[in-house]
């Protein structure tokens, strides 16, 4: 029974798409959680505008902020069964957004102001559990966006992906951006540049042909194998 469930969890992507796809995954835990042990004796500032002050606090924008989680998880599985040089082309490119961000979070140490969740309700309840997991540090770019939009742009070459389902993240990733304004988990500037560390690295991808890059990891382990 085992082995069954391991085998057909492994045919949902081809292998490269697994070895890209757990990479990708455990560079940006490391990116995320790592980065705060140094991040706590640096001197922090603090991004927020006259924009945010206006923004309310809406615990009920949690359920988007979760439910995002669920949205990548089946975009990316989508992406990474794709043919070998899509995946490893826009893999290139998210490696390089994930070295952008971990730039930004040293060299820019932001932190947020954070409500006090005083209320009793469902949503209140997962705001708190959410504000008790994540520090309100690591926030400019915001992970948040950059996931949800290198999941939208990337469906746009992407082959076997009804038109609903592109649509239906774009509007997706504009709820995601209003999520984290509304939860208090980043300020406004943090939008903007998590849009631009996706999509510079996506251009540059293109335009150099990243996907050359899996290609030499690829014969790489293929002779260290032989040898």
């Amino acid at each position: 029974m085992g082995k069954g469930l391991v085998k057909r969890i492994r045919s949902l992507l081809p292998d490269y798409g697994w070895v890209c796809l757990l990479s990708l995954v455990a560079i940006q835990f490391l990116v995320f959680w790592a980065t705060r042990i140094p991040l706590q004796y640096m001197e922090k500032v603090d991004l927020s505008t006259s924009l945010d002050a206006m923004i309310p606090f809406r615990p009920q924008w949690i359920s988007i902020y979760v439910l995002s989680f669920v949205s990548w998880v089946v975009t990316f599985f989508l992406l990474f069964k794709q043919r070998k040089d899509h995946v490893y082309r826009n893999s290139a490119a998210y490696l390089l957004t994930l070295a952008l961000t971990l730039a930004c979070f040293m060299l820019l140490p932001a932190q947020i102001q954070r409500p006090e969740v005083t209320g009793h309700d469902f949503f209140s309840f997962v705001t708190r559990i959410v504000y008790a997991a994540d520090q309100p540090n690591n926030l400019c770019p915001s992970l948040h966006v950059i996931c949800s939009y290198y999941c939208w742009r990337c469906l746009f070459d992407t082959e076997g992906v009804p038109r609903w389902y592109r649509v239906f993240n774009f509007f997706f990733l504009l709820l995601v951006c209003c999520s984290i304004l509304f939860v208090k988990q980043h300020v406004a500037v943090d939008i903007p540049a998590g849009v631009v560390a996706a999509e510079v690295p996506l251009q540059l991808a293109r335009r150099f042909r990243f996907e050359r890059l899996g290609y030499a990891v690829e014969r790489r382990l293929i002779q260290k194998k032989a040898h």
